[in-house]
């Protein structure tokens, strides 16, 4: 009996392994999210589905609420497939955990994936500002904007005074994708394609990119002197969609950019316009910025040629249609579109009839220290008045920094050309002054809007530099910013 007994057991223990082997062979059920838009009350995802009859998915402000109020969406027949899915009756300005799970034909149930979110501000207005700190250009050194850089573009500490915040808004723009060798703007080159606009878009606004480091930077501020009196704001530049693949040989592909797009069609030159758009949107409501909104989009070509410009390539790029487009496409969302044009740039007098919220004008004076007939300022401020554009830029950029001219380090004129040296920085540094100064003496200080170019670095190194002179510059600048607020 002791032997019948042992037998049995043993059979039921082999019987036992097959069953747990058996089931070891089940396929698990698996999922792949990825949130495509968000606006003020509803995100839109994707769910790729592995082995899953049907998947759970739900939204919540905490990951066991999403679980909780998960509903239930069949799949495929095959059990893989692609899902769109929507969830709404969000709150705005709120972050939330997006929670899916696959479940199997026999009642299997997959890993739970997560993906965080908040949901954008409901403005009923689109934002302007007072004052914009252009920051970028990723082509040139140094290349990455962390939050020390980005410190004293956020506030300003008066000599023996109180911290203030600075700038109310930052623009992100570049014109060329350094490490690709595409440009994103109109002329010559290769031009950049989707692959390179979301390379562009992760620089600014992946996980660690540099908008979450201007938000760090902000979180900094906030801990000394208490949260900003509103959120700054965040302008992203759009890359020109670009006709040809190599705009100079007009038998160049016009399919290059990618997903089957032809670019010789307008309005696929939207769709591509608009996935940029919308894939900021989707990308900065991941972030969770405690101090960051996103404002609008730039529009980052300086010259705006209309059919009745004398441009013999007007009729390759089509800004009459695509401008006001993009216009209605931001103000649906209640953001803004934002240009600068350079000094008298073509379509500057026709900003507000292309639907453009807010426009400066470059002076592009600074470099015509050594010809300075070039541009005049006069003209600059006639051109302002004359079309009611929103301000002006001003313009520097290390070139007048002490500090940085140094060795026999040169700076580049307004064509490239490296023409000034550490004798030239007293006269630079005049007139960056000249610039504060026009813009008082012609009745906009306190009325119109103050673009900041300061090249690639030139802002923060007039703040951190040793040499006595820099660190006044950067007090003035800072001083006519921000006592340059419009009055409303």
């Amino acid at each position: 009996m002791k032997y019948i007994a042992l037998f049995v057991m043993t059979l039921i223990l082999s019987a036992s392994g097959c069953r747990e082997k058996k089931a070891s062979n089940v396929a698990q059920p698996a999922v792949r999210v990825e949130i495509t838009s968000c606006d003020t009350r509803e995100v839109a995802f994707i769910v790729n589905s592995i082995d899953a009859s049907s998947v759970s998915y739900g939204v919540g402000t905490t990951a066991d609420e999403a679980k909780d109020l998960a509903k239930e969406e069949a799949t495929s027949t095959t059990g893989a497939g692609v899902l769109e899915l929507s969830w709404s009756g969000l709150e705005p300005l709120t972050d939330y955990v997006l929670c899916v799970r696959g479940n199997g034909p026999s009642g299997e149930e997959g890993k739970w994936e997560t993906a965080s979110f908040r949901t954008l501000e409901e403005r009923s207005y689109v934002p302007t500002f007072s004052s914009v700190s252009l920051v970028g250009y990723w082509h040139r050194e140094p290349r990455v904007w962390d939050a020390a850089r980005f410190g004293p573009h956020v506030s300003w500490k008066a000599p023996g005074g109180t911290e203030q915040w600075l700038f109310e808004a930052f623009l992100f723009l570049e014109g060329s994708d350094w490490l690709h060798g595409k440009t994103f703007v109109l002329g010559p080159g290769e031009s950049a394609g989707k692959a390179e606009w979301q390379y562009q878009l992760d620089l600014w606004l992946g996980p660690e990119g540099c908008v979450k480091e201007l938000d760090n930077a902000c979180q900094a501020v906030a801990g000394r002197i208490g949260a900003p009196p509103a959120k700054r704001g965040v302008i992203i530049g759009i890359p020109d969609a670009i006709m040809f693949q190599r705009f100079s040989d007009k038998n160049s592909s016009t399919t290059y950019w990618g997903d089957g797009l032809d670019f010789a069609s307008v309005e696929d030159r939207l769709k591509a316009l608009r996935w940029y758009i919308d894939s900021a949107r989707r990308m900065f409501s991941t972030l969770g910025c405690k101090y960051l909104e996103l404002s609008g989009f730039y529009i980052t070509s300086e010259e705006i040629y209309l059919p009745w410009d004398i441009d013999v390539n007007c009729r390759y790029k089509n800004w009459d249609v695509i401008a006001p487009a993009l216009a209605d496409y931001c103000h649906d969302a209640q953001e803004g579109l934002y240009w600068i044009p350079y000094h008298m740039g073509p379509g500057y007098k026709y900003w507000k009839q292309l639907g453009i919220d807010q426009a400066w004008m470059q002076p592009n004076w600074y470099w015509d220290l050594k010809s300075s007939s070039k541009h005049p300022f006069s003209k600059t401020i006639s051109a302002i008045k004359e079309a009611d554009m929103s301000g002006m830029e001003l313009e520097f950029e290390y070139s007048c920094v002490a500090s940085q001219m140094t060795g026999g380090t040169m700076g580049p004129d307004g064509a490239g050309n490296l023409v000034f040296t550490a004798d030239d920085v007293p006269a630079l540094k005049d007139r960056v002054r000249q610039y504060m100064k026009e813009f008082k003496d012609a009745g906009f200080y306190g009325v119109k809007s103050i673009a900041l170019y300061s090249g690639t670095n030139a802002f923060t190194q007039l703040a951190t530099s040793p040499d006595a002179a820099d660190r006044a510059l950067y007090d003035e600048l800072c001083q006519f910013i921000i006592g340059g607020k419009r009055k409303p």
